[in-house]
């Protein structure tokens, strides 16, 4: 459980019309649970000056760090409050904040040494990750590892 920070400008862009930390709270809700992520029902998330705080118990340490990623990478978050309780002891994945002409697998020589390991880093951010060649300047990735 930790403050995790984000890059306010970056992200997809949700609430342009919704004002408000109740109405920020539930197009952020909505958002997760568009995803399909199995057990993203389990949390709650409420927005207050661009910081999202998410509970939520009975998670995997994989899918809680998803969640906190889809959070974070909304356009206006500056940070995310994790106070999800996990099921079971994982490793923690590392992250990584993409820089501008950054590629997966440039990304993938950095953090593992191979550039060929890109589609591992894209796996592990599916589905907020559409396509390898769809990553932009300040987005946050799970790096699992």
């Amino acid at each position: 459980m930790g403050l995790f920070n984000f890059v306010k400008e970056a992200g997809e862009k949700l609430w342009d019309a919704v004002h408000g930390s109740d109405d920020q709270s539930k197009k952020l809700q909505e958002h997760i649970n568009k995803l399909g992520l199995p057990g993203a029902e389990n949390v709650n998330v409420k927005v207050e000056d661009g910081k999202a705080v998410v509970t939520g118990e009975g998670l995997s340490q994989e899918l809680k760090e998803k969640i906190l990623i889809a959070a974070g990478n909304v356009a206006g978050i500056t940070a995310v409050d994790d106070q999800i309780k996990t099921t079971q002891s994982e490793p923690e994945a590392r992250f990584y904040q993409v820089k501008k002409g950054d590629t997966l697998s440039a990304i993938s020589k950095e953090m593992y040494g191979d550039a060929n390991q890109y589609n591992k880093i894209f796996e592990a951010n599916k589905p907020m990750l559409t396509s390898v060649d769809k990553i932009y300047p300040g987005q946050t990735l799970r790096i699992p590892q």
